[in-house]
């Protein structure tokens, strides 16, 4: 008995050597990056995809740290890891501009965001983790395990989903919606589509039915980020079909934009954490006007 605990204490001593400790020197470093289709997240930080961001990867950590995080692209996949095993003195923060996005992989129990989406196509594949989606695509793929998907903010046309475990998910799918979901899985959807297959039919599903609003219409009118600063924004508003429209885009300081949207749009400020703040809501009364944003 002896033994084992002499034994017990030098692996102890040795992992606590062997751990790299923050500096609490927090600092932000900006990597060049190309060709980014696909994430692959094995390092626990607060990350940020933004496909509308010029293609690029922002770090803000300990200092020492830095030269111990794996950030290499091989063959259009950008891998997040630890070269060695470090403690952030807090939170690591990671926020990546990829316009190309594709597929982002999470295997880790923190908390991922891919913002901004407008595309053909996104794949996430998530054993664990938290993933929250906006924006709209053609085609969504989820694929879960124990991992908590958000993807409420973001409009599809068709999704499969598909969740092996205790995972769960929400959509919102405006045309095909295929699953393959196991007993425990938990899936939300926020709409109806057009068409649902698989095991979708089985589980007790919260929809929410298109209702045509007549109050609903579009209007042509300017915007302005009348601020001294570019600023990343977030579109959300309704169709009078009753389904919803939504997109990120940046503006420059000072610049106008022509929008066409429908009144009840909202428009919103998204930070560098991917936090929203509502600026304002299109009224009928702006239609032919240039609303600032600030």
């Amino acid at each position: 008995m002896k033994k084992i605990i002499n034994i017990l204490l030098l692996l102890v001593s040795i992992t606590t050597i062997a751990q790299i400790k923050g500096n609490q020197e927090i600092i932000t470093k900006t990597f060049n990056t190309t060709n980014i289709e696909n994430i692959k997240i094995n390092f626990y930080a607060q990350v940020i995809i933004d496909q509308s961001k010029e293609e690029s990867l922002t770090i803000t950590t300990d200092a020492n740290l830095f030269d111990y995080i794996d950030k290499e692209v091989v063959n259009g996949t950008l891998h997040l890891d630890q070269k060695e095993w470090i403690q952030p003195s807090e939170n690591a923060k990671i926020v990546i501009g990829a316009p190309n996005i594709r597929k982002v992989e999470s295997g880790t129990h923190d908390t991922t965001r891919i913002i901004n989406l407008n595309n053909n196509y996104i794949q996430v594949l998530a054993p664990i983790g938290k993933i929250f989606m906006d924006g709209k695509t053609k085609e969504l793929r989820i694929a879960a395990e124990l991992a908590t998907i958000d993807a409420s903010s973001l409009v599809a046309e068709n999704a499969r989903v598909d969740i092996w475990s205790r995972g769960s998910a929400k959509v919102y799918v405006t045309n095909e919606l295929d699953t393959k979901l196991s007993k425990d899985a938990k899936l939300k959807i926020l709409n109806t589509p057009e068409k649902i297959k698989g095991d979708a039919r089985k589980v007790i599903v919260h929809s929410k039915k298109k209702t045509k609003d007549d109050q609903v219409k579009y209007i042509k009118f300017e915007i302005k980020n009348n601020s001294l600063t570019r600023n990343q924004f977030f579109v959300i508003g309704p169709k009078p079909d009753g389904s919803k429209f939504s997109y990120g885009f940046p503006m420059m300081p000072q610049a106008t934009r022509k929008e066409n949207w429908t009144t009840g749009t909202k428009v919103y400020k998204v930070s560098m954490l991917g936090k929203r703040k509502l600026l304002i809501t299109i009224k009928e009364e702006d239609e032919d006007k240039t609303v600032a944003l600030f």
